[in-house]
This record gives C-alpha cells, sequence and structure tokens, in this order.
C-alpha cells in the first residue's frame, strides 16, 4: 500500500464510508477504488484514469486533489498534460460497451418527432379534405334552384286527377266488400212432404246446428242414412253439431213441443205442426 492510498482510505474510514458507498458516491468501480488504495494501477484503462480516479475518490473523503497530487507526486502515474475531467463517472470510463445502447436511447427522441409531425400533417389533410367536400357540395348545381321552384297548375291537376282515380279504383272493391259482408245466411223451405220438411242452406261458410227442448229426442243421419248423432235432450240440455262438410244432412226430431233449432244462431222453423218432423238441410 501507498502513502497515497493509505491516506485516502484513513479518510475515507473516518468518514465511515465503505468501498461501496464511495462506489455509489463517485461511479467508480469498486476494484478500481481498492486498486488505488493498495497502490496497484494495473488494472486500470490508463494513467489519464488513473488520476481522473484518485481525484474523484478525494472530493468523496473530502481531501483536497491537487494537494494529494503536489505531497504524493511519485505515487501517481506521470500525466501531467492532460486536462484531467472533474466528473469521470463509471459510465464514461465504459463508453465502448455501452455504445449500441445509447445510439437505440438516441434514436427514440427523432423518430417520435417524426411521427408527431406526421400525425399533424394527416389531421391538416382531413380538414382540407373536409373543406374542399364543403364547397363542392354549395357549387354543386340544381340544388338550391330546385328548393324554391313552385309546381305549376297543371302538376297540382294531375295529382288530384291521380288521387280521385285511385278513389274510382277503389270504388268497386269497397262496394263489392260491402256486397259480399250484406250476404247473410238464408235459410229456405224448399217444400213440405208429409212429416219431411226440405231446407237450402245459402251464404253459409260453416254449419252448425244447435238444438234445444225441455224433453225429445234427436237423431241426425247423412244422406247415405249413416247416423251422425242420437241422444234424448231435457231441460236445459242442448245439442251442438258441426254439419259444415256434409252437403246433405237430416235432423229428427222427436217432440217439436218447445224444441227450438237453429242453423248458425238462425231459428229454423218447422214445415208443419207434426210432433215428430223430419228437417232435410242441402248446402249449395
Amino acid at each position: 500500500m501507498t502513502e497515497l492510498g493509505a491516506r485516502l482510505k484513513e479518510a475515507r474510514e473516518n468518514k465511515g464510508y465503505s468501498l461501496e458507498e464511495v462506489q455509489a458516491l463517485t461511479k467508480i468501480q469498486k476494484r478500481y477504488l481498492q486498486g488505488i488504495e493498495e497502490g496497484d494501477y494495473s488494472m486500470m484503462p490508463g494513467s489519464f484514469y488513473v488520476r481522473a480516479f484518485i481525484k474523484q475518490y478525494a472530493e468523496a473523503v473530502g481531501l483536497s486533489s491537487e494537494e494529494l497530487f503536489e505531497t504524493y507526486s511519485n505515487d501517481i502515474p506521470s500525466n501531467r498534460d492532460e486536462q484531467i475531467p472533474t466528473n469521470l463517472s463509471r459510465s464514461n470510463t465504459r463508453k465502448s460497451s455501452g455504445g449500441s445502447s445509447s445510439n437505440v436511447l438516441n434514436f427514440i427522441p427523432t423518430a417520435f418527432v417524426v411521427i408527431v409531425i406526421i400525425g399533424i400533417a394527416f389531421v391538416i389533410w382531413l380538414v382540407a379534405q373536409a373543406v374542399m367536400g364543403q364547397d363542392e357540395q354549395a357549387d354543386a348545381p340544381g340544388q338550391e334552384d330546385t328548393i324554391g321552384i313552385e309546381q305549376p297548375d297543371g302538376a297540382e291537376s294531375q295529382e288530384e286527377n291521380a288521387e280521385e282515380v285511385e278513389e274510382v279504383e277503389e270504388t268497386p272493391a269497397e262496394e263489392e266488400e260491402k256486397q259480399e259482408s250484406s250476404e247473410e245466411l238464408a235459410v229456405e223451405n224448399t217444400g213440405v212432404e208429409g212429416d219431411t220438411t226440405n231446407y237450402q242452406i245459402s251464404n253459409a261458410e260453416e254449419v252448425e246446428v244447435t238444438v234445444t227442448s225441455p224433453e225429445t229426442w234427436v237423431g241426425i243421419t247423412d244422406q247415405s242414412g249413416e247416423t251422425l248423432l242420437g241422444q234424448p235432450l231435457t231441460e236445459g240440455d242442448t245439442i251442438n253439431f258441426n254439419a259444415s262438410e256434409y252437403e246433405w244432412f237430416r235432423i229428427r226430431i222427436g217432440n217439436t213441443t218447445d224444441t227450438v233449432v237453429k242453423i248458425n244462431d238462425k231459428e229454423v222453423p218447422f214445415g208443419n205442426e207434426s210432433t215428430t218432423q223430419n228437417m232435410i238441410f242441402v248446402t249449395e
């Protein structure tokens, strides 16, 4: 250990600093600081860095670097013609190893500026396109001129005539619907033969038979004589029979007294006063 190294180490210990703490203050690697204390400068990059490291070490522990250079000139490599930097950091001693990363960092601000410029140019272009579009729309012929044009009297009369034609065309359809709606169910007595009365049913899509009686017997058969319904009736009973699928059917009433027969809620009168009657219905 040289006298210079002993002096620096003593000052460091008096400050209560460890080599790690001095490294944090000076940004000089610990092995270089340890080499300075031991007087071993072989691992240093050069005499220029030796003098610079000693200067920063001295200032970190509160010593005068100029006094140390004069007092311990024999312990320091001679390099008086070189200018000693006032603040040489660890990053400067390893500049060659960090060159690529610094180049990347230097490129980032430039790229950001370029992106900002491109964005501003794009916004200006959008605004210019919008303004040009409004101008073209304002200059387009025939848009504003047609607003104030009044239709000639002939055009109005043509529209009125068209509306009248539509009304005329719709009138027959409306009348036809009214005529169809006015056609109601018709049950016509077409002839009486003994206790059998014949009826013609018209204008009926559905044929619903209803029979009520305080006391009777009701039988319904088709044209072939097959029984479709047969049952007695008493007070409060009602027979409902849908005969829509039959073009011919016969209803036999055992007792016509107080018996009511209806087709689609329309009462059908009996053909005579016989107690027992047959009612034959034919649909169109």
